[in-house]
């Protein structure tokens, strides 16, 4: 293959050189920068095509939404299960895999999109500053989103000064070869990116978002960012304002409501979604298939025992008994995972990923509360989010362990397959127990495993080799 490649080489070189007299080089099929953003609107179907980068597998569309849960403890694989991602939920990944390289990718295209549009709108930003600030701040949230999301699969540890291997980070669309930044350094451009981008935002949400629509990134879905990235952090100060300033923007949801945003009849206390219509896949299909009725995973018992199923919304908006399926077979004393049926009535599990809700920022909130000694408010955060979700809930008094506990629990109920559950175990205790394992699927993970953190793909390694690999692999 050696001497191969040096002859195909020598050939091509031979060729140039002969022939560059009455040969155009110039490529005929490819556009430059210049071209591409030669006016302000050309900055749009760059900036859409990214956000529909957002809904492919290995970003929303499954590795960034559901996969999460699939790998933890909230769901339990099924006989029904084609077993195409047995490696990752069993965590037997390795460098050569596919998954592994593909989630690793996809980030960094959608991160090149963003240095695109940040390379060139400078040119604009003096004649038509609001709108050249409306590419600008959604572009380096964008940015700094996907280098969080990278971070949180293939760094060992979430350590804010941790100085462990991050990720590289990419500022410019230049091909290059970086090496891995410290996890601090990583955290560092992340603030960095998301703190730019805020006040770019602040005066343009009327320009990207509806009410009804919450699929675009605004100023409230920023602070929504910067507030899960401060909890991962442990700068608790910072998620709490964060968090406030996201729970001012978006309320959360009523009772009566809230059904609605599964079906996105609604989009209540949505701060960010990702937009799937009909043929275009859905986030949660390798979950619970609805055209063919296949539940490759079945929520666990352990969680299911966890909701008060006659009170609470959220089991009837997250979960529906098998018999009450259409289309069952021998699925009636199982439960099945409808929050991603689909819009309205329909059965193609097209319905919108919500990625950032204010569910979450009142549980960030809590949490961080909690563990910087404002129990009382920590309490009243928790509180003020199960009675928005139980019917005639009475208030809890917890304290101490017992309050963190708790905060843990809500977080479980209340982001089901919505991409928490692995990472939350990540930055805290660092144990997957499967409860009721069935035999074929590994059951438990420990702390001391290496594969809290995904290999570099080996692929990578390869093409770059200032990449080093993650202990263990």
């Amino acid at each position: 293959m050696k001497k191969l490649y040096a002859l195909l080489l020598g050939g091509g070189l031979l060729v140039s050189s002969s022939c560059s007299d009455f040969i155009d080089l110039t490529p005929t099929h490819s556009l430059s920068s210049t071209t591409v953003f030669g006016k302000l609107d050309d900055f749009e179907p760059v900036l859409n095509g990214t956000y529909a980068s957002m809904r492919d597998l290995y970003a929303y569309g499954l590795f960034q939404s559901v996969m999460p849960d699939m790998m933890a403890d909230n769901t339990l694989e099924t006989t029904e299960s084609l077993v195409n991602y047995k490696a990752v939920t069993d965590w037997t990944y390795a460098a050569d895999q596919l998954r592994v390289a593909e989630v690793w990718r996809f980030s960094y295209l959608m991160i090149n999109d963003a240095n695109l549009i940040l390379q060139n709108i400078t040119q604009f930003e003096s004649t038509n500053p609001q709108r050249a600030n409306r590419f600008k701040g959604q572009a380096l949230a964008i940015r700094g989103l996907m280098h969080f999301n990278l971070l949180r699969y293939y760094a060992p540890n979430f350590d804010r000064n941790s100085t462990a291997p991050g990720i590289p980070i990419k500022t410019t669309p230049v091909i290059e070869l970086p090496g891995r930044a410290t996890v601090k350094e990583v955290y560092d451009q992340i603030y960095k990116d998301l703190e730019a981008a805020l006040p770019l935002l602040n005066d343009v949400d009327a320009a990207i978002n509806t009410n009804t629509r919450r699929s675009r990134i605004d100023a409230a879905t920023v602070n929504a960012i910067l507030a899960r990235v401060a909890l991962y952090a442990k700068e608790y100060d910072r998620a709490i304002t964060f968090a406030t300033a996201a729970i001012t923007a978006r309320p959360l949801a009523s009772r009566a409501s809230f059904p609605g945003i599964w079906t996105d009849a609604n989009a209540d206390e949505v701060l960010f979604s990702i937009q799937f219509n009909p043929g275009e896949g859905g986030p949660a299909l390798d979950v619970w298939s609805p055209a063919t009725n296949r539940a490759q995973f079945d929520p666990s018992a352990e969680l299911l025992s966890l909701y008060d199923a006659a009170k609470d919304v959220r089991y009837t908006s997250y979960f529906t008994p098998g018999a009450s399926v259409p289309g069952s077979v021998n699925r009636a004393t199982r439960v099945v995972s409808t929050k991603y049926q689909g819009k309205g009535t329909a059965r193609d599990g097209a319905v919108n990923f919500k990625a950032f809700r204010t569910g979450e920022m009142y549980l960030i909130r809590a949490e961080a509360r909690a563990l910087s000694n404002r129990a009382t408010e920590a309490l009243a955060d928790l509180n003020t989010l199960r009675a928005a979700r139980i019917a005639d809930f009475t208030p809890r008094t917890e304290t101490g362990q017992a309050l963190l506990d708790a905060i843990a629990t809500e977080r479980r109920k209340e982001l089901w397959l919505e991409g928490h559950r692995w990472f939350d175990l990540k930055r805290t205790t660092r144990v997957v127990q499967r409860v009721s394992c069935r035999a074929g699927v590994v059951c438990n993970l420990p702390a001391s495993s290496p594969k809290w953190a995904w290999p570099i793909p080996q692929n990578e390694r390869l093409a770059n080799p200032n990449i080093a690999q993650n202990e263990g692999y």
